[in-house]
Order: structure tokens, then sequence, then C-alpha cells
């Protein structure tokens, strides 16, 4: 190997070496890493260093079979890649959202907030005129038969659990308070649809067969 052959492997060399060095700069230390799968999204916490790191996830979602609202907080290995929590998406629904996402250095900042300490990470999107809206609660019978039922004929709508949070119940009170509501327990389901609001729905079997679902979009 003559001088400039030397030069040109050293120049090489040094060339990769800093390329290198720049991509692992580019890297975050811990990162969010989202697989949708077609039944479920998988969310993960890479961790691209060293040494073993602490990750803290929370999601609020909506169209999910649940969110992940109360923290989620897991010891990442070095170099690994750990699950920190599976959504499963409502059938006709257009699943979304938010999430705050950190890491071991970050977390002494971050305290495991209860309670209305973490209605600040609740961010629900407005009702629009044109999407059938469903509030519902667990265990609501009432509820389960109407989503089933919007389910099996394949119309799209959201749904929005007032049990997640504080903040989705207040905001549909708010909403029902633009109605002709006046105030008191209501039972759910409750549906808003084209300005139309419904509530404390006696027979949802016959509601379900007396309502007019033609301006619903199907999937």
């Amino acid at each position: 190997m003559n001088r400039l052959q030397l030069l040109l492997f050293i120049a090489l060399v040094l060339g990769f070496q800093f390329f290198a060095k720049a991509q692992q700069n580019n890297t975050p230390p811990v990162e969010l890493i989202e697989d949708k799968q077609p039944k479920r999204w998988l969310l993960y916490a890479q961790n691209n260093t060293d040494e073993e790191q602490e990750a803290f996830l929370i999601v609020q979602g909506e169209g999910f079979r649940r969110s992940a609202d109360r923290p989620v907080i897991k010891k990442l290995p070095p170099n690994s890649k750990v699950l920190m929590i599976t959504l499963i998406p409502l059938k006709g629904v257009e699943p979304t959202y938010t999430k705050i996402f950190t890491y071991e250095n970050e977390l002494q900042d971050i305290s495991t907030r209860k309670g209305a300490d973490r209605e600040e990470f609740v961010n629900i999107r407005p009702l629009k005129d044109d999407e059938l809206t469903v509030f519902i609660e667990p265990d609501c019978e009432k509820c389960k038969l109407l989503t089933d039922f919007l389910n099996k004929n394949h119309y799209k709508y959201r749904v929005l659990d007032v049990s997640t949070n504080n903040k989705v119940n207040d905001f549909m009170f708010d909403h029902l308070k633009t109605s002709s509501y006046k105030g008191g327990i209501i039972d759910l389901p409750v549906v808003m649809f084209e300005g139309r609001k419904h509530w404390s729905i006696v027979d949802i079997k016959n509601f379900i067969h007396e309502y007019d679902w033609k301006g619903l979009k199907k999937n």
C-alpha cells in the first residue's frame, strides 16, 4: 500500500467513524415504538443505551376497549425492547390516542398522579355533527346492546367511556346542557348525532328499532 492509498484508507475509516457517531447521537436513549397490527396496537419502550432505564407511559385513548390512563412504569434492561401496553381497537370506530412518554432521567420531575391531578393529560376531540358519538360505561347492558348493533351493521361511530376520566363525564354533561336536559342523574348510553341528543333511554331495543340510522356512514 503506497502513501496515497494509506491516506485514503485512513480518511475512509475516520469518515465512517464520524458517520456512525452522528447516527448514534441522533438515536434517542429511550424511544416509544408503535406496532399497529390488524386486531391490536402494541406500544413498546426501546432502550438504546447500555444501562438499565425506567420508562413511564400514560395513554388517553378513544375507540379502544381500554386505555392506560393510569401510569405504566416498567424497567428496561440495556439495549432491549419491552411491551408497555396493548390497545384493542373497537370495531366500527376510528381509534385515536394521545400519550405522555418519558424515561428514567426525566422521571424525577414526574409524580404518579391520581384523580384530579391527572386531568391535565386528557385531550378530548370536539364533537362532529356528522359523527355518531356514544357515551358508555363498563357493565352497562344497554350500552353493549347498542354498540353490538352498530358493530354488526358496520356503522362508524365514536365511543367515549365516562369511567375513564372525570373530564369525559364533564364533556358529556356540557353538551347535554345545550339541549332540553335540566340536570339530575341520567342513564347511559347517551347518543349524540347531527345535533340530536338522547339520554336515559328506557327501552334500548325500541330505540334501536325506531331511530333513523340512514345518515350514518358505514365502514
